[in-house]
């Protein structure tokens, strides 16, 4: 089921990402190095610009020879790369680093729309979800049928209005791109959404996720073992669950802010029916929020189970940090064949990847 609403959040206007650079001492005209000694501001960007009213957008920052970097309009000190905003109006962000020598600054700004939208839920039978309809306000569990594809064009935004799942018997296409990211994302951060789970099924072709932003997934309270869609499905995972089948394709995205109880805050997979390859994803701040038991509490981001050689998975590039959990703080891999290839690590807790099978495990430029 599908209908307009004009009272729905929106996301048709034009957000204005501007960056200016200005300092305490005095700085030539036109282009230049930076001054010796003050801090340098390589980028500062809203990497979700593109906001609804109620929504939360990232800001992201890269600086060097800073000894503080606070952000103006109530954020404050700050450390790390970024941090999440939600502006109520369209507002410009200062971001100013210091050091003893003085101080550098640079602006973004966040725009934020109230017009137009869609709403949405049920059954979804083939069809695609356009541009120009988002933003999408999921209002109900959403359904998309076995012999149905499911297609979102870039920039498409599904804000979840309450605890709602999107289930996928059929297949998806979801590739946005770097400039205009597919956003799954929850009206209430604190709620959250039930994550997408891509069940069995025996559908010809392939699932495409790429470039998409998966946050406030969350599967806190959720029943443990054999769930609605399989088996964890409603406690592993809090963005991103993949059942049994085959050609998945996970690639470029962005998992941030989800969780679940007892595996995978962020994405978890179970049985697939055939090999991958998950290039270029980030995870950041992911945790599993239960308590360690005989096998749960692991895999603060992913968790990998019953992957045979012949069905054997490779994570390759991309970036984990600030995940959580008992065990795995960024990947757990359990009765698994998987590789991670050249993946940056950093600030998960209490260590980056474990399994209980190392010899299963082939480990290449990536850190303990």
């Amino acid at each position: 089921m599908i209908r307009s609403s004009l009272v729905v959040l929106a996301l048709s206007a034009t957000v204005a990402v501007a960056a200016s650079c200005s300092s305490s001492e005095p700085v030539p005209d036109g282009p230049s190095d930076p001054v010796p000694g003050l801090p340098s501001i390589v980028s500062f960007n809203a990497t979700s610009a593109t906001i609804a009213s109620g929504e939360s957008a990232e800001l992201s920052w890269e600086v060097t020879g800073a000894k503080t970097v606070s952000i103006s309009e109530g954020v404050g000190e700050v450390s790390g790369k970024s941090v999440q905003v939600r502006p109520e109006a369209t507002t410009t962000y200062t971001l100013t680093a210091t050091n003893e020598r003085g101080s550098t600054t640079a602006n973004t700004t966040v725009a934020v729309s109230t017009a137009g939208g869609t709403d949405i839920s049920g059954s979804l039978t083939t069809r695609t979800l356009t541009f120009a309809g988002s933003p999408y306000r999921v209002t109900g569990d959403l359904t998309v049928p076995a012999g149905s594809r499911l297609t979102l064009e870039p920039g498409v935004r599904l804000v979840f209005a309450g605890h709602f799942k999107l289930a996928v018997y059929g297949r998806i296409t979801a590739q946005g791109t770097t400039a205009r990211p597919i956003v799954f994302t929850a009206a209430n951060p604190t709620t959250g959404w039930a994550g997408m789970r891509l069940a069995a099924t025996s559908d010809a072709g392939a699932d495409f996720l790429e470039r998409c932003i998966f946050e406030y997934g969350n599967k806190d309270g959720g029943q443990n073992g054999m769930g609605e869609d399989g088996s964890y499905s409603e406690d592993a995972g809090g963005a991103l669950w993949i059942g049994s089948r085959a050609n998945v394709n996970v690639n470029y995205n962005e998992f941030r802010f989800n969780k679940a109880p007892t595996y995978a805050g962020a994405l978890m997979l179970i049985a697939p029916t055939s090999s991958g390859v998950a290039t270029g994803n980030n995870f950041h701040d992911n945790s599993v929020t239960g308590p360690r038991t005989q096998f749960g509490g692991v895999g603060g981001a992913v968790n990998t189970a019953h992957l045979p050689a012949s069905n054997n998975w490779t994570f390759r590039g991309g970036e984990f940090r600030n995940n959580r959990a008992h065990a795995g703080g960024a990947l757990y891999f359990f009765d698994s064949n998987v590789t991670i290839d050249g993946i940056e690590m950093s600030g998960n807790t209490p260590n980056n990847w474990a399994t209980p099978e190392p010899q299963r495990l082939t480990v290449v430029n990536t850190p303990k």
